[in-house]
């Protein structure tokens, strides 16, 4: 489910491939909307920088204060690379990768550092289950293209969300993948639907999405899938169905105070015009007419197992798994034109939504306001 645009560009007459990955899927589940970059400049300018002490060693000859002299060849570089190594400072371990928080480990008392991308509903996840728990986090966002946020501690996987946690006992783990992060911030105090509520079904504009083969599991299981399967489809080709809704959604990149200007707009432009394509894309493989009636069908439809259930919310009088998967995925589209249509189009939705912002509350993230979203 990976759309790929490729792109070669010349640097120093080598060819560096440029390559942009959008919505990538993993083993087990979607990953998070990303744009990797795999870059073959660092190969050209070691190729580049043998070329020239090739060169350098033919003739001898060194260029300084822009006068070429004949010089005595350096003496053999290996002796110095051995010396620099050997002084260089020790690598910080990884932290350890697990899929619950580990027993003894207060997330209250502990450092704790959420890597992700401001518009991705898989992080919005993450994010809605620490709120939710008034766990303190740091926002830690990274850039779509580099991923150098995350190097130190997940060079391995290009993904986000990940979740570090530090704590005072000198525990360090991480966690990665939303679906694992949920269900491990809730952990045995998240309640399962209710007794009441049945499997998710195929709307008139979703029966490409969702499909009898998906009907497998419990209720839940399936509402969980079903948040990815067809929620998380719906909200691409409606956040992007448009280049200017599409550039709305990552106009957020414009307003980051630590980057560059050229990181900011080399993500935003690219992120803009790969989304684009690929909700276009998407639009076609699903054959989505009306993007915001597939949306709101599905929504309704939610809704309605809701109000089956007997309760605020899907797990009846308190959120649970499948509450904060919706939940998170909505919130992705935060100020923007999506999210504004579907609040005044959509009525089903407000008793829900409001439910879940109340229990929610306000962000316990640092940096969390400071970026803007929206236009």
């Amino acid at each position: 489910m990976a759309a790929r645009l490729s792109t070669h560009l010349g640097v120093g007459g080598l060819g560096a491939r440029l390559r942009f990955v959008g919505w990538t899927q993993s083993s087990s589940s979607r990953s998070s909307p990303v744009f990797a970059i795999a870059a073959g400049a660092a190969a050209a300018a070691a190729v580049a920088s043998a070329s020239v002490l090739s060169r350098r060693n033919d003739s001898q000859s060194h260029l300084i204060g822009g006068e070429r002299r004949l010089l005595a060849a350096p003496p053999t570089p290996l002796r110095v690379a051995v010396a620099s190594c050997e002084t260089a400072a020790p690598v910080a371990a990884k932290p350890d990768l697990v899929e619950e928080i580990p027993a003894g480990v207060n997330l209250l008392k502990s450092k704790v550092r959420l890597y992700q991308f401001e518009s991705c509903p898989f992080c919005r996840k993450a994010r809605g289950c620490l709120d939710y728990n008034n766990i303190p986090y740091e926002i830690v966002e990274v850039h779509p293209l580099s991923k150098a946020e995350t190097n130190h501690i997940s060079p391995d996987y290009k993904k986000v969300p990940v979740l570090e946690v530090d704590s005072q006992t000198g525990t360090h783990v991480q966690l990665r993948d939303s679906k694992t992060i949920v269900r491990a911030l809730l952990g045995k105090s998240g309640p399962p639907v209710s007794s009441k509520v049945q499997p998710p079904q195929a709307t008139s504009s979703t029966g490409k999405m969702w499909t009898a083969a998906d009907a497998e599991g419990t209720v839940e299981e399936q509402w969980i899938k079903w948040t990815d399967k067809v929620l998380v489809q719906c909200i691409v080709l409606n956040v992007y169905r448009t280049m200017s809704e599409s550039a709305e959604t990552f106009q957020y990149l414009l307003t980051h105070p630590e980057w560059p200007w050229y990181a900011q707009r080399s993500a935003q432009i690219s992120g803009t015009a790969v989304m684009w394509v690929v909700c276009w894309s998407r639009k076609r493989k699903f054959a989505v007419e009306d993007e915001r009636k597939a949306l709101y069908e599905s929504l309704e439809a939610f809704t309605e197992e809701v109000k089956r259930g007997g309760g605020s919310f899907l797990s009846g009088s308190k959120p649970g798994a499948v509450d904060f998967n919706v939940y998170g995925i909505l919130r992705s589209t935060e100020s923007c034109q999506t999210e504004k249509d579907m609040l005044r189009d959509c009525a089903a939705i407000a008793p829900w939504w409001d439910a879940m912002n109340k229990v929610v509350g306000e962000s316990c993230g640092t940096h969390s306001k400071s970026i803007t979203r929206g236009q």
